[in-house]
């Protein structure tokens, strides 16, 4: 409640939930009848197995299973009322439709969850070949790669690890970001008194990480994607000429 009074926000005890997070094994092992309750302000708080916070459904295991299928149902909802128009709109009509109502909800939030497995990847990629599907008229089962390059956009992959790095890039370069962010990201050779090479590559000190899990958070992933960035896109100079140079990378590749 503290954290939160400090940055001008209003815990409500009322719509609060305690997650108790950990392996499905070691959660079995709980007695959940006799647990003790935690409690906020006097008001005691529900245990679940699932919240959501901001749209973004976290589960007891970290396993993102819940966020996929809401955003599958989400993305397939919106489908379904467009399909009905699919055969009287142009292209160009389509496409801004599917992006400001499909794809749109493929990319909220999506580097909250950067730990998501390769079959959960396959099933938000599907998705996006949905949309394209939808632009092009295609079929279920005709390929959609060439269609994706005519609209120049990345596959899911590609366009995720472009969102953490205009973040990363606006936590390191924009002097409003809060200082808890900022701290996570150090230059290397930042704290050195003699002028190393380093400092003007703008290469980022790689956290010490031994388990997955950390390996595939922001903290971790982000410095991990902009230290193999080449220099002339580290160097930006602006948050516009950054995004420009690295989608035209991610492009190529």
């Amino acid at each position: 409640m503290q954290w939160s009074k400090s940055y001008g926000l209003h815990l409500n005890p009322t719509k609060t939930q305690v997650l108790i997070f950990g392996t499905s094994s070691m959660l079995s092992r709980i007695d959940w009848t006799n647990l003790q309750s935690v409690c906020v302000d006097g008001v005691p708080l529900t245990y679940s197995s699932c919240a959501k916070n901001l749209g973004i459904y976290i589960d007891q295991t970290l396993s993102w299973t819940k966020q996929i299928e809401e955003v599958r149902k989400k993305v397939f909802a919106a489908g379904s009322s467009l399909r009905r128009l699919s055969n009287f709109l142009p292209v160009p009509t389509k496409q801004v439709l599917a992006q400001s109502l499909l794809i749109s909800i493929l990319d909220y939030a999506d580097i909250c969850y950067l730990d998501i497995t390769e079959e959960q990847l396959n099933k938000l990629e599907r998705m996006q070949n949905y949309a394209i599907r939808f632009i092009f008229g295609l079929r279920k089962y005709d390929h959609v790669s060439e269609y994706r390059k005519k609209l120049n956009w990345l596959t899911i992959r590609k366009r995720r690890d472009m969102h953490v790095l205009c973040l990363l890039y606006r936590i390191l370069f924009d002097h409003t970001t809060p200082s808890y962010l900022k701290k996570r990201f150090i230059f290397l050779g930042a704290s050195h008194e003699l002028d190393l090479r380093s400092i003007d590559n703008l290469l980022l000190f790689m956290p010490l990480h031994t388990t997955k899990t950390y390996s595939n958070s922001f903290s971790v992933h982000a410095v991990r994607l902009w230290n193999s960035l080449p220099i002339m896109i580290r160097k930006a100079q602006s948050l516009s000429s950054f995004k420009y140079k690295l989608k035209n990378l991610f492009l190529q590749d």
